[in-house]
């Protein structure tokens, strides 16, 4: 039947905005109230409430209400970088002219040696098109690619990707200035659809398995996607083991994607921002400051100190690294300020004699990791370290900040799969979680990582296979965060696939 209702609400700014409404509903219909409010200049950046009330007129009435989120607003950043855009669809070109902001249109043949930074718009790429050369990223320019499709990012790239249409992501790296200002409640629900995908699947009838997709070359019988309203990012790049990929937002099944990414190669960088930012079918404020901030950003960015990476211990640990990028010297006898001493299983004992130099060494600012070492191993560090075998399935241990030597780390990261025993760092440093992770002092630059990824052989179990791929991760990113120098062939396949 049909329904006439009164429906009282009000804003909770400390200056209450109210107003009332009358409507009928139709037998089974809807009826959409817009409510347009306009905040008072004085009104603080915080959360709100909007409170409604709905009497039917029988005595029956109903309250509901939903917390919106007041930004302070921020003007698009004046960027003085000479800035080049890459962009045949036209889509980011649109939104950074109406921003007011300047930059010149360039192809896939520019020469790219008069810019300081170069922009790719959202789906300019495509898995075997003409891109331009940026291997002057490894000289100092700083690259920004928004939203590229999984075709591009498995296919050109390399990358293992999935489209997941996710409507919540999560800060990895507390205090890193792309996050200043936002908090987890601001990276969820976005305003709009986003629209790097189709709202559903496109998908084959396969008999016996019924509507099937491709991922990754692999038919999968999948029919699961409802509309893109509300996604903050859709297509995710799986944090990668190899190359210094620096996850600042993460989301998706055991956190293991990443939609916002910064990768560093030499004295520039590529910052990979797949979160739903561009051409959204409406405007969202977070997706419009987060463009703006990835920007000013890459403009400001400043290349770290870099290290090259000293090996000692076992074998399969030194080709481990070097399949993760890692150029490895070997140890000698000697360290200098530009080098970052890995010590893996088995390498421990043969430092012993060494352990007045090394400690000279670390007091003079020297970075070393220590990867899966046992109780006797650790007799070459200054300082003494306690370690206990126990069994390691999980642990959890709060975000580790922007600068920390454990920077983009998560609790998903040392995710055992089998447990087994594992050498826990107990005493004499800086414990994370169950000592699975570990910092020395403030005066030794000294990490301690019980997981050995090269042990976790997912070859020959399956099982395995993922807790390969994060404990590879983990250590890239650890030895990345103390400088070490790592390269991958994403700067060659940008330019020819």
């Amino acid at each position: 039947r049909t329904v006439a209702c009164v429906c009282d609400w009000s804003f909770d700014l400390p200056d209450a905005i109210t107003g009332t409404q009358k409507i009928t509903v139709p037998t089974g219909q809807q009826v959409r109230l817009p409510i347009d409010i306009m905040l008072p200049d004085s009104t603080i950046p915080g959360s709100y409430t909007l409170r409604a009330t709905f009497d039917y007129g029988n005595g029956q009435t109903q309250e509901d209400s939903l917390t919106l989120h007041v930004l302070r607003h921020r003007n698009p950043p004046r960027l003085k970088s000479k800035i080049a855009l890459f962009d045949p669809p036209g889509e980011t070109a649109a939104q950074l002219k109406a921003a007011g902001m300047a930059f010149q249109p360039v192809d896939a043949n520019t020469d790219l040696a008069d810019y300081e930074m170069l922009i790719v718009g959202k789906a300019a790429l495509t898995p075997g098109g003409v891109a331009p050369d940026i291997s002057r990223v490894r000289d100092g320019l700083r690259v920004v690619v928004f939203e590229q499709t999984a075709a591009v990012l498995e296919k050109r790239f390399g990358f293992r990707v999935t489209e997941y249409g996710l409507r919540w992501v999560f800060p990895r790296v507390p205090g890193h200035p792309l996050l200043a200002g936002l908090d987890r409640e601001h990276l969820r629900d976005w305003r709009g659809s986003a629209t790097i995908l189709p709202p559903r699947l496109e998908y084959e009838m396969q008999p016996r398995h019924g509507p099937t997709v491709r991922w990754c070359d692999i038919e999968v019988p999948r029919l699961w996607r409802c509309g893109n309203r509300g996604n903050v990012a859709s297509v995710l790049i799986e944090k990668p083991a190899c190359g210094d990929f620096l996850p600042i937002v993460d989301g998706g099944y055991s956190l293991q994607y990443s939609p916002l990414m910064e990768y560093r190669e030499g004295r520039g960088m590529i910052l990979f921002c797949q979160l739903d930012v561009t051409a959204r079918s409406e405007s969202d404020p977070v997706a419009d400051s987060i463009a703006n901030r990835v920007l000013a950003y890459a403009a400001s960015w400043k290349p770290a100190a870099r290290r090259t990476a000293v090996y000692v211990g076992e074998e399969a640990g030194r080709q481990h690294l070097e399949a993760s990028g890692f150029g490895l010297q070997r140890y000698a006898g000697e360290l200098s300020a530009e080098q970052v001493l890995v010590v893996g299983p088995g390498g421990g004992t043969s430092l012993t004699e060494d352990s007045a130099a090394i400690a000279q060494w670390l007091e003079a600012g020297g970075h070393l990791l220590a990867i899966g070492l046992d109780q006797p191993e650790v007799a070459f560090l200054p300082s003494p370290i306690g370690i206990t075998h126990r069994e390691h399935i999980a642990t959890y241990f709060p975000h580790p900040a922007w600068g920390s030597f454990l920077c983009g780390i998560g609790p998903a990261d040392v995710h055992n799969r089998d447990p087994r025993m594992l050498p826990l760092i107990t005493s004499g440093a800086l414990i994370v979680g169950d000592g699975v992770l570990a910092t020395a002092d403030e005066k030794e630059n000294v990490v301690f990582s019980a997981m050995t990824p090269w042990q976790f052989d997912g070859s020959r179990q399956w099982n395995l296979k993922k807790t390969h791929r994060r404990s590879s991760f983990l250590v890239t990113r650890l030895l990345a965060n103390l400088g070490a120098v790592t390269s991958t062939p994403i700067i060659d396949r940008f330019h020819a696939p």
